[in-house]
């Protein structure tokens, strides 16, 4: 029996006629890409498809793993591209993967994805190939149904899965039909498309059988040998092919496309269109116009020769920017411009062929909405006091209101517009402002308690909306990595955050006595976060458990995140000396060292608490804390 599995591997192994027809899929072997900085710097904001040519991430996560690559200090090491347990299935770059369940939200959150548009439609009424080689790690309690849910989808037009939770869309997707772990093995379909499909996106796919309790730690997978070839000559009739159609509308679903990067190439020294690079920007524009939403980047480069290549590379961008705004009269607000020079290079500048490629301009899909682009701009003209459009800008921003963003209240703390607070139209500004909490029951209160918050984010230098490094805090309009429009600020002392959070947190529960806790639909989800981040800067114990069970009704109402519910619990238990339930209380210090105070049970006791109420499993940094502390 072992000689007769060996022959039928091998012959699946042997050339079959899709592998002979030519491969639709470029650099399927990931063997092309750019020369590599760190392994996690090139994970996000949209820098992946400038990294490993002709795929795209969808702004977040998909390793690239290279033996050559000598590991600096800056990188993380044993979670990411461990060659200690898993090396390329062939060559020296393969893929990394991964589905983490503590993500929370969706399926989709918590997944990576890679994707690449074929290089020929895949048409209705032909069978293609699909396959790559996989290897799938074996872990200590992983949530068994995810590598049941690794697969492929064909898409019409790309798309970013992130955020598909919110449109509760459920796309059909091909799963792999064999799990296997701790080795490489191959996984293969025969598809006939029933409509044409132009790309080729692999990932963890949400599905109607996956149970809404989701568990376990980070399953890691990598990928090598991607394949996609049309099988010539194959018949209808009685064949194991799949039929397979995932036919959608972006802009009905209000969900965008992710539009491939655009990749502008020059002569030396010259920065001046070529009909080819007009042709490339006149489709692209087209795409542009579809989706008023999207913002892109435009990033110009240089190789190395040569001594004013920034310069040059501000040219390349800055004439791509004026053929979109001057010959397609695409407003210049949804682009922005970055001159890198000879940052990020493609390829080695060592060969011409290199340095060819390295002399370009991306155009690709940024991470910022037209509302934030609307913002920096704001940001823009206030440093050359262009007073007037800054406050056109303001109320452009003003009007669309977003809560995933952050309370709009932010505006009237950030520094950077503090100049305009002494003009008479500012005040229209604080108008608009409150007049966004206006649909509220509570719109006074509501917008006190957002002001309370942010006087205190003021105070310890945090005034953001996400946080992306230390020292710099970023606000609407920021691109992380890529720009300069930052906002550093200098903490007061501690006697001066103290007396603000003591004030803030007296009048806290005052409002409180009165009104009782915030419920969500009355209040505002900013409000009601700002309500509970006040109340847990300065508590006293006896507060804690009056309020414990408020919050905890509110949860039950659906007018509270259970984890506002699971934090003061487990703070209530140690204040009474008791083990934590949920594990919500950390302590993360400078250099890395991650501390739980003390929980009961072992962490499958502490996710299924966690589950039963609907809190993200715990991260894999602090269950690797937590078994380094139990040790």
């Amino acid at each position: 029996m072992k000689r007769l599995f060996t022959f039928l591997y091998a012959i699946w192994l042997l050339p079959s006629p899709a592998v002979e027809a030519q491969n639709l899929i470029r650099n399927g072997s990931f063997e092309t890409h750019a020369a590599m900085q760190c392994l996690n710097c090139n994970l996000g904001f949209g820098k992946y498809p400038a990294i490993m040519s002709h795929w795209d991430n969808a702004g977040w996560g998909c390793a690239i793993c290279d033996v050559t690559y000598n590991r600096n200090s800056d990188d993380i090491k044993g979670n990411i591209c461990p060659y200690d347990k898993v090396k390329p299935k062939e060559g020296k770059t393969m893929i990394q993967m991964w589905y983490d369940p503590s993500c929370g939200g969706d399926v989709h959150e918590g997944a990576t994805y890679l994707s690449q548009r074929t290089t020929e439609a895949m048409e209705v009424g032909k069978m293609y190939e699909i396959s790559f080689w996989i290897y799938i790690e074996s872990r200590e309690r992983t949530d068994p149904e995810c590598t049941k849910h690794i697969g492929i989808m064909l898409l019409p037009q790309n798309l970013k899965m992130h955020g598909l939770y919110e449109k509760e869309l459920l796309l059909p997707f091909l799963p792999i039909d064999t799990v296997q772990y701790d080795v490489w093995y191959p996984v293969k379909w025969r598809v006939r498309p029933l409509c044409t499909s132009n790309y080729l996106m692999v990932g963890v796919y949400k599905a109607n059988d996956w149970p809404e309790k989701r568990w376990g730690l980070t399953v890691h997978y990598w990928l090598d040998q991607v394949s996609v070839a049309e099988v010539p000559g194959a018949k209808a009739v009685a064949d194991s092919s799949v039929y397979y159609c995932s036919k959608y509308d972006p802009v009905a679903l209000g969900v965008p496309p992710m539009l491939d990067q655009q990749t502008l190439l020059f002569q030396n020294d010259a920065y001046e269109l070529t009909a080819e690079h007009q042709t490339i920007l006149d489709s692209f524009a087209v795409q542009i116009k579809k989706y008023s939403q999207l913002v892109f980047e435009i990033s110009g480069h240089t190789d190395s020769i040569g001594s004013n290549n920034q310069v040059l590379s501000e040219k390349r961008a800055q004439t791509v920017l004026d053929y979109f705004t001057q010959q397609h009269q695409i407003p210049s607000l949804r682009f922005i411009t970055l001159a890198k020079a000879g940052k990020d290079p493609a390829q080695s500048n060592q060969t011409e062929a290199g340095r060819v490629q390295n002399r370009r301009v991306l155009v690709r899909q940024s991470e910022l909405n037209i509302r934030n682009a609307w913002y920096r701009a704001a940001l823009r003209a206030m440093e050359v006091q262009r007073f007037p459009e800054v406050f056109t800008l303001l109320h452009q921003w003003l009007a669309k209101p977003d809560d995933r963003e952050g309370t709009p209240a932010i505006l009237l703390f950030d520094p950077r517009f503090e100049l305009l607070h002494k003009d008479p139209r500012w005040k229209t500004i604080e108008q608009k402002v409150r007049a966004t909490y206006r649909s509220l029951k509570h719109a006074q209160q509501a917008f006190q308690l957002d002001s309370m918050r942010l006087v205190e984010q003021c105070a310890t230098a945090n005034l953001t909306v996400f946080r992306h490094q230390k020292g710099f805090n970023a606000l609407p309009g920021y691109v992380p990595f890529l720009d300069t429009v930052f906002l550093e600020m200098e903490p007061q002392p501690e006697a001066v955050i103290h007396k603000i959070r003591s004030a803030n947190y007296a009048r806290l529960l005052q409002l409180l006595q009165k009104t009782g806790w915030p419920k969500t639909s009355e209040w505002g989800e900013s409000a009601t976060a700002s309500t509970f981040a006040i109340f847990m800067s300065e508590p006293t114990l006896v507060d804690q458990l009056k309020w414990l069970p408020e919050i905890k009704k509110r949860c039950e109402e659906g007018e509270a995140p259970w984890l506002y519910y699971a934090k003061l619990y487990d703070q209530c238990n140690l204040g009474l000396g008791k083990p934590q339930r949920y594990c919500t209380v950390i302590e993360v210090y400078e250099y890395g060292k991650i501390v739980v105070k003390p929980w009961e049970g072992d962490v499958e006791t502490v996710n299924e608490q966690r589950a039963k109420i609907g809190v993200p499993l715990l991260d894999w940094k602090v269950v690797e804390a937590m078994q380094e502390g139990a040790k």
